[in-house]
């Protein structure tokens, strides 16, 4: 079983406008309502993929019971502890004209030692086979929430795959995850310095993965993504199909969310990192916060170019 955390979730309002006018009236022409926060993502793209996960987070209140009640209807096993508060609500404006995604995130509900010692507790007497730490934290909760979290897993023999920025990543990266998922702006604040093209990117995988964690995968948008390890050690490229894009939402989520389905039923490394950018790029296709079709994955994965480049 992977366990996916999510401290900080949320509800998604996928809303539609023909253009986004402001100080006026904006009529919608569509809304729909996902469940949201970057590690319920990777559990739902787990269980579309036929693995078994469940999906641990912080929830409170009215919207906390709405999340709950969305991720039943998929069937997503869920290990939530309350919280005082309300479960965040997270807006995506898509509009025709121009034609964008305009994106209000907020900050969250307000969180106690007690609320992160409890999901710590849960997690750990479940014995997962990986842990997905993922996203922004919640306020209350100190930067190095998941480097304590890392520790604790490790001393129980569990790997950890950390998705965090700023300085959660930092000071997750400072106590050596397995795995470590930045993208391109991320790994350029931990590295302090600019990540440009290829060649950059690949410099910027192999000083990442020098600091401890393997593999690393750095997501590089439309240009794919990049797996570095350390055994076998080489870093490889993959280069997804250009697809027209309706909405990226999640994508990145989905490709954590493959790698790791494929790394635990026995893959290797780099034909997990495979289904990964193809669950990614079938995440891109859809509409809305919608994620990944396991159909369209499997069209997709031999359609996905993986080459050694160091």
């Amino acid at each position: 079983m992977i366990a996916t955390v999510t401290l900080n979730p949320s509800l998604d309002e996928w809303i539609e406008l023909p253009v986004l006018r402001l100080g006026v009236l904006n009529r919608a022409s569509a809304l729909r309502r996902y469940p949201g926060g970057k590690g319920i993502n990777v559990s739902r793209v787990i269980h579309e993929l036929g693995g078994a996960t469940v999906a641990y987070a912080l929830t409170g209140g009215d919207d906390g019971a709405i999340l709950q009640r969305l991720l039943d209807e998929e069937d997503i096993r869920c290990a939530f502890v309350p919280v005082r508060g309300l479960t965040r609500n997270n807006y995506k404006i898509s509009t025709r004209r121009p034609r964008a995604l305009t994106e209000i995130n907020t900050a969250g509900p307000q969180v106690s030692s007690t609320s992160l010692h409890a999901l710590s507790r849960r997690l750990l007497r479940s014995r997962p086979r990986c842990v997905a730490l993922s996203g922004s934290l919640p306020p209350g909760a100190a930067p190095t929430i998941y480097a304590r979290w890392i520790r604790a897993l490790r001393r129980a023999g569990i790997p950890s795959a950390l998705d965090a920025t700023g300085d959660a990543l930092r000071h997750g990266l400072s106590v050596r995850p397995w795995l470590i998922k930045p993208n391109r702006q991320e790994a350029e604040e931990v590295l302090r310095h600019r990540v440009r093209g290829l060649r950059d990117a690949i410099q910027a995988a192999k000083a990442l993965l020098a600091s401890g964690p393997s593999p690393v995968i750095l997501s590089l948008g439309a240009d794919g993504a990049l797996l570095a390890m350390s055994r076998p050690r080489g870093v490889w490229v993959a280069q997804p199909p250009r697809v027209t894009e309706p909405s990226s939402v999640g994508a990145v989520d989905s490709l954590v969310g493959g790698f790791l389905t494929g790394w635990v039923r026995g893959q290797p490394l780099t034909e997990a990192f495979r289904w990964g950018v193809a669950c990614g790029t079938a995440t891109a296709m859809t509409p809305g916060t919608a994620l990944c079709r396991r159909a369209h994955v499997r069209r997709l994965v031999g359609r996905i170019v993986l080459r050694q480049v160091a």
